[in-house]
């Protein structure tokens, strides 16, 4: 197992489908804590049939309240161990609260690092309408994080297309002992209404992630909910959804 420094571990499961309002109801989910709008962009390889910056790791993304301000961000997942060094390491504080290195672990400890940027109403307005030039709507630190960490891939905001908007809900600390600081969010998208619940946990390393998944698997067992099985996570979900159109995946993305 990869032991990379990081800042934290984001324990994740997602359940969907048959799975999804069980566990809204085993868990006591009504209203939301918080509700805000999602949007990613990115554009289609015609030759793979898939999103081309999630194929290269790249995630572009916009979170805001209801036609309110709200926060862009950039996202390296996979990201590349021997680049986050520098003011990229984890740990180094060079950019407080707007930057972290986390693994992502659903079914397999993956490496993520991300950087964050408050935006305006008019900045918001902007980035869902994709405004040219559109690397202006990023930070200089984003653009940094990303010419430095990536690599970019060539023209890396050419033909990028809106993927969204997407309804999060989210609740806070919907466990209890161990799992009292349980988080769940549920996305909503797409003319159907498609809809994902994704339960998610901090631990400090990947022995503290073992354990806290571990107590979070015999939890969803002990209320008779099945976790999705690995595969595409969410976020990979819904860009193909988006921006292909359901049942029209060319590939399966690995977790």
């Amino acid at each position: 197992m990869a032991t990379t420094q990081v800042d934290a571990v984001e324990i994740k499961c997602t359940l969907s489908g048959t799975s999804l309002q069980p566990a809204m109801s085993s868990f006591s989910l009504a209203d939301p804590d918080r509700t805000r709008k999602l949007w990613f962009f990115d554009s289609v390889d015609l030759a793979l049939g898939r999103p081309r910056l999630l194929g290269t790791g790249i995630i572009l993304r916009l979170r805001r309240k209801e036609d309110g301000p709200g926060e862009s961000t950039i996202k390296l997942r996979p990201a590349r161990a021997k680049l986050l060094v520098g003011d990229f390491a984890a740990g180094a504080n060079r950019f407080g609260k707007s930057y972290s290195v986390e693994y992502d672990w659903a079914h397999d400890p993956i490496l993520a690092a991300s950087m964050n940027a408050d935006v305006d109403c008019e900045a918001a307005d902007k980035i869902v309408r994709l405004v040219e030039p559109t690397e202006d709507r990023y930070s200089h630190d984003q653009l940094r994080f990303l010419d430095e960490a990536g690599p970019p891939p060539p023209d890396p905001f050419a033909g990028l297309r809106p993927a969204g908007p997407i309804t999060s809900d989210r609740w806070d600390d919907i466990g209890e002992g161990p799992l009292a600081t349980l988080r769940a969010e549920r996305w909503t998208y797409g003319t159907k209404q498609k809809q994902f619940l994704e339960l998610s946990l901090q631990a400090t390393d990947l022995a503290d992630g073992m354990r806290r998944r571990d107590a979070l698997l015999k939890d969803l067992a002990r209320r008779s909910l099945q976790p999705d099985p690995a595969g595409a996570n969410k976020t990979e979900t819904v860009l193909l959804d988006l921006l292909l159109g359901p049942g029209r995946h060319a590939l399966s993305p690995s977790q």
